[in-house]
């Protein structure tokens, strides 16, 4: 029986691993196997040692693979890590120095470090000062005083910490805390030019730059430092004027109930973008505060027709019809009282006649003269008793003169 009359077992089963059939791994298969990418399976397979060792079917897999493809990956062989014999004694001496050269460098540098970390308190004023905060960091110099001697710490009794007052001792703190350098924010922020220099830069670069102090804004806004947001909505500005930017800048001044700054600002984002939402209704807030009502609710209708379910708009239109409301009788008791109508009385004989046919529409003829005659016969007693006083004066007079 000759070697093809056994039955052949190749054929029952693959790899572990890229699940290659085990016939593949055979002389005469890898000798007429001209696909690279098998090869390197097949080579892989073979070098891991999981289907058993085999030196000389590895050695002619990769004397195979290597002429068919030289710079295959599968032919790399990973190389020990270096020593001291590995190199020449000059080599070696040329790495050595170098090491030594890097630690005396690294040395120097964390002497430089611990040398500022001293001077430390000397740097505390050109320290900026906390966001959201009127104050500083405070560095107790103290700490890097090394002149002062140490105070010995004595343990104190148990029955002196009934005694202790613990709200005396927080009120020093705060005093203490108070008492710290204080930096002035307005001042801090007037040292930031308002506006940036463009010259030179282009389209994309201005985009940018107007996004980045935009930026600055929206996080200065957010901590609640509304004039520098202001100022950052205004470098933005003045780099690119966006509708974004003139609509934040209004938000931040109606926060500083700067109305007529924030008003300008509103009337910028409607020429840019006519009907802009935010817009019409911060207006209409400059509008309530400014007291012109009638104006801010021109405004909250024409956000609520594109709007209806903006809660914001709805309660600010209630407040400016409670306070059209209010305003309301204040106007009428101002016009109340009554009105009296003059007119002219000519007292021609001549006219009398053809005035006196005459008569106003609305009867104001007839009116003035009864009110003529009322007038008349009333202030008769008074005129006679004067013309009577007058009268004997002046006999009197003349009786005088006669004797």
């Amino acid at each position: 029986m000759t070697a093809k009359d056994y039955p052949s077992f190749w054929g029952f089963g693959t790899t572990k691993m890229f699940k290659i059939p085990v016939e593949h791994l055979d002389f005469k298969y890898i000798e007429k196997c001209s696909d690279v990418k098998h090869l390197e399976k097949i080579f892989c397979v073979l070098r891991s040692g999981e289907e058993g060792y085999y030196p000389e079917l590895t050695e002619f897999c990769e004397k195979r693979l290597k002429g068919l493809a030289p710079e295959s990956r599968a032919l790399r062989k990973d190389k020990p890590p270096a020593t001291a014999s590995s190199f020449t004694a000059e080599e070696w001496r040329h790495i050595d120095s170098d090491i030594k050269s890097w630690v005396s460098e690294i040395k120097k540098e964390d002497e430089v470090y611990f040398h500022e970390t001293e001077t430390f308190p000397a740097m505390e004023d050109n320290l900026p000062p906390v966001r959201g905060s009127n104050s500083r960091l405070h560095v107790s110099k103290e700490k890097y005083s090394n002149s002062r001697p140490t105070k010995k710490k004595i343990p104190r009794d148990y029955a002196e910490w009934d005694k202790f007052d613990v709200e005396k001792e927080c009120s020093k703190i705060d005093e203490d805390y108070k008492e710290k350098t204080v930096v002035n924010n307005k001042s801090y922020l007037s040292k930031i030019e308002t506006r940036i220099g463009t010259a030179g830069l282009t389209e994309k670069e201005k985009t940018c730059l107007a996004t980045r102090e935009k930026e600055k804004g929206n996080e200065a806004f957010n901590s609640g430092d509304y004039e520098e947001a202001v100022m950052y909505y205004t470098r933005s500005i003045s780099v690119l004027p966006t509708v974004v930017a003139y609509n934040n800048r209004a938000q931040a001044e109606l926060k500083l109930q700067n109305w007529n700054s924030a008003f300008w600002d509103c009337e910028k984002v409607l020429e840019l973008e006519p009907g802009n939402i935010k817009a019409l209704l911060r207006r209409a807030t400059t509008y309530k505060h400014q007291n012109k009502l009638q104006e801010a609710l021109e405004d909250l209708n024409k956000v609520l027709n594109v709007e209806p379910d903006n809660e914001l708009a709805k309660k600010t239109l209630l407040e400016v019809e409670r306070d059209m409301k209010n305003s309301e009788p204040a106007s009428k008791t101002q016009t109340k009282g009554t009105r009296m109508v003059i007119q002219e009385v000519e007292n021609s004989e001549d006219e009398g006649g053809k005035d006196s046919g005459r008569t106003h529409k609305d009867g104001s003829g007839v009116k003035s003269k009864s009110s003529l005659l009322f007038w008349f016969f009333k202030n008769i007693p008074f005129y006679m008793m004067s013309w009577l006083k007058f009268s004997s004066t002046t006999r009197i007079l003349s009786l005088s003169n006669f004797f």
